[in-house]
């Protein structure tokens, strides 16, 4: 984030301008230290806004992922990079200008790397309302960014850049908490009617694409980026489809995908190009591939191969550059899509892949909803990785890593399927589970060993469900997903009707008994004592039932009352199937306490946990 914090700037900033992370200095920084590296920052600062140079003009290296310049233009207003790693100041020459004037001019640049899915600005203001606080959202379909308003008072917002010379230059004014989706080129900050902020967004560079020949793609595999023989397997069978045809739902299940036909000529064009494609020869095919704005990864067929180009920081190396071989497509939603792939820097086989989408049909066609989708799946994103990637749990899919640049996630690849499989775990006429007593057993154990795990870290998962526990007899029980996962102290509106606590309607309670509760609901299907809970979200189902989560706190008394109603008649269901277990059996005795209704009743994870260690103790 570019903070306002003079001092914080200046102990950030090095003899280039850019950051220098203060944690890992094991002195505190002296006064004349400070003053010094705030003198260079506002040095940085004059020269930058004593150019009149348009950024439009300013030559950007071809071989930086440049994605961001920017350019303060209020005197005392200070700006810094912070402790950014991704940003610098950087001097640019002129491509044109008057005089044959060959003067460096200093600008701010951003890069983007693998986990940079936004830019934050922060410029203070003369008066304690004038601040400038905004968010630049990278868009993974096109070379867009959203731009969102975080500051307490309204901006406008001017196109620099003129797409026909003479035309009008757009304008909008952009209110608090509002966003606006911009377009390569420059743009201009205004705060009343004082020139705060220019800054130019820039085409991010290209991936490259390969098509293996159908007899040589089935047989290979990328290890330390080269392509050696591999053993083929899918992971799973596609599934038939249960999604129920309301765009408003919150249940995220996949459906299969099937893949588009090719060109006859040969050529793949991943989206309609907007200026000239990047054309390049197939070795020994003479075939094409062409990229231009568009996501390489959600345009992938099997036996595609991407190459993500790396990104060169400000302190020298190139980093995330690698290869993704795509397999077999899993599953794809509107949401997101998942599938199998190689992948250039694990080396252990096939992993998982998971594209969180940005753009799609099921959306309104309008500016407005596309960006507030774009924050919408980047921080679900973020929230995933951060959440998932130090988690190390038998029980738990391990996360490799993941790339902002695309909203990619890479995931370890569990050969199962998941509670609610057709024909595998759930019984095709009658929506049943599929498996035995000590499947149940098992599955309860496991996955109350992982969420005992997760709630040790402070985290609550917020959907626990069939759909998202995968389950072999070899394996076990995995749990899966965790894109709606929360610090235990953030309540969240979202998640998968049937599996939220009582105790969110009117309370808003979330935390980690609505964990066990959702556990709970999920067992009694694996017991056999109730169907699968979301086929009942299809309308054609014959007792259909479903509700919006978000509406049942909702202040329009209309659309809350109905949703609570179908809540109510959903709890009334599975407090029959509650009565229904032998409490004198254990199993469905822990069962039965999961599913109390008043949150302090209710059985811990912890203690379920327990009784299965216990248990094994027992045993030997």
């Amino acid at each position: 984030m570019i903070t306002p914090k003079a001092v914080a700037a200046a102990a950030a900033a090095d003899s280039r301008g850019f950051s220098q992370a203060s944690e890992q200095k094991t002195q505190p920084f002296s006064q004349s230290e400070i003053q010094a590296r705030l003198a260079r920052s506002r040095m940085e600062e004059d020269r930058s806004m004593s150019s009149t140079v348009p950024l439009d003009n300013l030559v950007v290296p071809q071989d930086r992922d440049i994605r961001i310049l920017m350019r303060p233009l209020a005197r005392g207003r200070s700006v810094s990079p912070g402790n950014h790693e991704n940003c610098e100041w950087l001097a640019l020459h002129a491509e044109v200008t008057d005089g044959g004037d060959d003067t460096n001019h200093s600008v701010l640049a951003v890069t983007q790397t693998h986990r940079d899915i936004k830019f934050s600005v922060r410029v203070p203001g003369q008066r304690r309302n004038d601040e400038l606080w905004c968010e630049l959202y990278f868009v993974p379909h096109s070379n867009e960014l959203v731009l969102l308003n975080r500051s307490e008072v309204p901006f406008k917002l001017y196109r620099v850049s003129q797409q026909v010379p003479g035309s009008p230059r757009e304008h909008f004014e952009l209110k608090p908490n509002f966003t606006r989706a911009l377009a390569p080129g420059t743009w201009r900050i205004k705060i009343d009617d004082a020139d705060i902020l220019d800054f130019r967004v820039l085409e991010k560079r290209a991936a490259k694409a390969r098509l293996l020949s159908s007899s040589s793609a089935s047989d290979l595999s990328t290890i330390d980026g080269q392509l050696v023989p591999v053993t083929r397997k899918r992971s799973f069978d596609d599934d038939e489809d249960d999604e129920p045809a309301t765009p408003e739902k919150n249940e995220k299940r996949m459906r299969p995908s099937e893949p588009e036909d090719k060109n006859e000529d040969g050529v793949i064009m991943f989206l309609p190009a907007t200026t000239n494609p990047l054309v390049f020869p197939l070795p020994g095919t003479g075939k094409e591939i062409s990229t231009s704005d568009g996501h390489p990864l959600l345009d992938l067929e099997s036996d595609d191969v991407v190459e993500i180009p790396g990104v060169k920081l400000p302190r020298g190396g190139e980093i995330d550059e690698y290869t993704i071989a795509k397999r077999d497509q899993i599953a794809t939603s509107s949401l997101s899509t998942v599938f199998t792939a190689d992948h250039s820097d694990v080396p252990d086989g096939v992993i998982v892949v998971k594209v969180l989408k940005t753009r799609t049909n099921a959306l309104p066609n309008n500016e407005a909803a596309i960006a507030k989708n774009v924050i919408r799946q980047a921080d679900i994103w973020l929230r995933e990785l951060q959440y998932q990637e130090n988690l190390e749990h038998k029980s738990i899919v391990r996360l490799y890593g993941g790339d902002a640049r695309f909203l990619s996630l890479y995931m370890e690849h569990v050969d199962a399927r998941d509670l609610t499989a057709k024909g595998t775990w759930r019984v095709a006429s009658t929506d049943m589970f599929n498996g035995d007593r000590s499947d149940a057993s098992r599955i309860l154990r496991d996955i109350a060993s992982a969420l005992h795990y997760i709630h040790s870290k402070g985290l609550v998962h917020n959907d626990i469900k069939p759909g998202n526990i995968l389950y072999s007899r070899d394996r076990g029980a995995v749990l899966c997903d965790l894109g709606l996962s929360t610090k235990a102290r953030d309540p969240v509106a979202a998640g998968t009707p049937w599996y939220v606590p009582p105790e969110f309607i009117g309370l808003r309670q979330r935390g980690p008994a609505s964990d066990v509760w959702a556990l709970g609901v999920t067992m009694l299907y694996v017991l056999g004592k109730i169907t699968w809970p979301d086929v009942r979200a299809n309308q054609r189902h014959p007792r259909h039932l479903y509700w919006i989560i978000a509406k049942l706190n909702s202040r329009d008394r209309g659309p809350q009352k109905e949703a609570v109603s179908r809540m109510r008649e959903w709890l009334g269901e599975v407090t029959s199937a509650r009565n229904s277990l032998d409490t004198h059996d254990k199993l469905e005795r822990l069962v039965h306490g999961m599913l109390s209704p008043n949150p302090k009743e209710r059985a811990t994870i912890k203690d379920i946990a327990g009784h299965f260690l216990a248990e094994q103790v027992t045993e030997r």
